[in-house]
């Protein structure tokens, strides 16, 4: 991983003011890898209304296949990966407007409050939340033609969201997938109850699926053989669609 700097022009300065971030400091791990750490940062409101979830999921690709961030204590990945977000969210173009949230599972265009709570607390988990919900978005469109909304397809994409994110947080030193099932209905289970606008039907099928995507992942699994798993439950009637008002088995339907 590159050394991350920041170079901090009048308007960036202002920006980075706005959002919290107090100071920095560059630390060198026993191999001579120099990381940049935020020593104060908050995660304002102001600062997660300007990340995308391609932000998080930039900032989870760069630090996806570092070792010495792998090794690092879960305070120091929470300091780095804000120091990351702090640098993604600098670097964007001030006078874009912010793009909209495309990948989550279902359509909204902000983190929820309880989403944006979790952010907060644990900043390094979200890359990988967002990575993970891209991934699944991305997989969604490219293996369905329709169902996308209630149907088989949005059965598959929370699914496979779910058994991805958990092998994601399960992923440390070693496996482990009780940490990462729990810690994934955490942020699953805030996407649902921190919606305000959405159908109590929709949510009651969104969580069933979800708990079939966390119940896949019993050992470290690919991401094609989760994939699989998750077709293969969709197909089995193991999730749930909305058919005519009422929740229905899910088929194997709706295919490209």
């Amino acid at each position: 991983m590159k050394k991350v700097v920041f170079s901090l022009s009048l308007a960036g300065a202002l920006l980075v003011s706005s959002i919290g971030f107090v100071d920095a400091q560059v630390q060198s791990n026993s191999s001579g890898k120099q990381y940049l750490f935020t020593s104060e940062a908050e995660l304002s409101d102001a600062m997660l209304d300007s990340l995308t979830v391609d932000d998080f999921a930039k900032a989870y690709e760069m630090t996806e296949n570092d070792l010495d961030y792998k090794r690092m204590s879960e305070s120091e990945q929470n300091k780095y990966i804000t120091s990351l977000y702090v640098s993604i969210v600098q670097d964007k173009n001030k006078q874009d407007k912010i793009t909209t949230l495309r990948y989550l599972p279902g359509s909204y265009k902000s983190l929820n409050r309880l989403e944006k709570k979790l952010v907060q607390q644990h900043p390094a988990q979200a890359a990988m939340v967002y990575a993970a919900s891209k991934r699944a978005n991305q997989r969604t469109q490219a293996l369905y033609k329709s169902g996308l909304h209630n149907g088989n397809g949005d059965a598959f994409r929370h699914t496979y969201w779910n058994a991805e994110l958990a092998t994601m947080l399960g992923s440390g030193v070693f496996f482990n997938p009780n940490y990462g099932k729990a810690h994934a209905k955490k942020w699953t289970d805030a996407h649902e109850f921190g919606a305000t606008n959405q159908p109590a039907l929709e949510r009651k099928m969104d969580l069933h699926n979800n708990k079939v995507g966390l119940n896949i992942v019993t050992k470290k699994m690919s991401s094609r053989t989760l994939e699989r798993a998750a077709l293969k439950k969709v197909k089995d009637g193991a999730c749930k669609r909305i058919s005519k008002g009422k929740l229905v088995k899910t088929t194997g339907g709706n295919r490209k």
